[in-house]
């Protein structure tokens, strides 16, 4: 049961991801404390928690004394289990329903709620052994993807496409480690993002669709506003949102992945409970950031009123570009939005995030780029 936190609270952050790291920042502007447990000593979340604790492993032991410290705790997706997940309710608030913890933890689970909402996802089985597979692919055929059942295993990330039957030898390593789903492969034109969140009492945010482009190893992957979508297609994904998010009592931010097809056909890819990388798109394109309302609607506090600060917004990872040429930019602009966060390492002024390049159309974003050389030279 969630509870509403005053500035003050100890905040407990489990994860050392960047996005964890920006979430950690904004609960500090809110007036809230933030502790953190860790896998390792050096990591970027330290900068904004006034104490940590580190355990390579996450165990329970660590968890339980962790928990006990803290007012509540916010769990980075994909490194806990269920169990853990059950543990860490004891001794804190989590605000996070049942249903909530058993859908980021577990595929089958998020798979098989997501299809009782009549939301429409791609074919799937759970398997656990090759012979498995061999059945599940008279009805699902190839070309499939086999994922791991559980997020938070090792490997978990590490997906095997199969084309043919020669390609089962590569699942059957996977297979034996853990149970796994087997889905159809899903020709897509356009990956989309959306990210709702709600608090206890009932107050909701729904983000505008964010495309997701994927722009090869040298660009990597760009975030882009508006998505390339017809209004139908807008509004369905938004519906969607708002059922999946009030159906589960959502705490805090879910994030829902759509595949559209070519003929406008909308799977639901993943639902994921708390922020994708693609959250810090918001810092500068939004009026109120996802980490900003995620960390609001944790501690009960209200929701403000959303708006977009700029026509179209594009979001690249600063690890692409060329970070003398987003240093003029940082020193020189205004309207542009800047998430840089200092990540310990070996090297100085060693920088992680993303630059959110506004402008009155997706054209003019793409012109800003070019002009500022912002990409590295190839």
């Amino acid at each position: 049961m969630a509870h509403r936190h005053h500035p003050g609270s100890m905040i407990g952050m489990i994860g050392q991801s960047i996005t964890t790291t920006l979430l950690a920042q904004e609960a500090g502007k809110l007036g809230f404390r933030v502790a953190s447990l860790v896998n390792q000593a050096e990591n970027p979340v330290k900068q904004f928690a006034i104490w940590q604790m580190i355990d390579a492993d996450y165990k329970e032991e660590s968890l339980i004394e962790f928990a006990s410290l803290v007012d509540m705790i916010y769990v980075e997706p994909g490194i806990l289990s269920n169990r853990h997940y059950k543990l860490l309710e004891t001794y804190t608030d989590l605000a996070l329903s049942e249903d909530l913890v058993a859908i980021t933890t577990d595929r089958l689970i998020e798979k098989v709620y997501l299809d009782s909402t009549k939301s429409l996802v791609a074919p799937f089985s759970m398997v656990t052994s090759i012979e498995d597979i061999k059945e599940a692919i008279e009805y699902i055929g190839y070309p499939c993807v086999l994922k791991s059942g559980q997020r938070h295993l090792n490997q978990a990330k590490d997906h095997v496409l199969l084309f043919n039957e020669e390609d089962l030898v590569l699942a059957e390593k996977k297979v034996e480690q853990a149970t796994c789903i087997l889905e159809a492969w899903i020709p897509v034109e356009k990956r989309v993002s959306l990210t709702v969140v709600r608090n206890e009492r009932g107050e909701i945010l729904i983000y505008p669709p964010f495309e997701l482009v994927d722009k090869g190893l040298i660009i990597g992957t760009q975030v882009r506003y508006p998505a390339r979508i017809v209004e139908e297609v807008i509004a369905e994904i938004n519906r969607l949102g708002q059922l999946i998010a009030e159906s589960l009592t959502l705490i805090g931010a879910l994030t829902l992945e759509f595949f559209i097809t070519s003929s406008g056909v909308i799977y639901i890819n993943q639902a994921s409970i708390g922020l994708s990388q693609a959250a810090t798109f918001t810092i500068g394109s939004m009026s109120v950031s996802q980490y900003e309302a995620c960390m609001r609607a944790m501690a009960g506090l209200p929701l403000p009123s959303l708006h977009a600060k700029s026509a179209a917004a594009i979001a690249i990872p600063i690890e692409h570009l060329n970070l003398e040429s987003v240093m003029v930019q940082y020193m020189s602009r205004t309207d542009w939005g800047f998430s840089l966060v200092n990540v310990p390492d070996q090297w100085h002024n060693h920088l992680e995030g993303q630059v959110i390049i506004t402008g009155d159309s997706l054209m003019s974003c793409d012109r800003q780029i070019e002009m500022t050389e912002l990409y590295k030279p190839e």
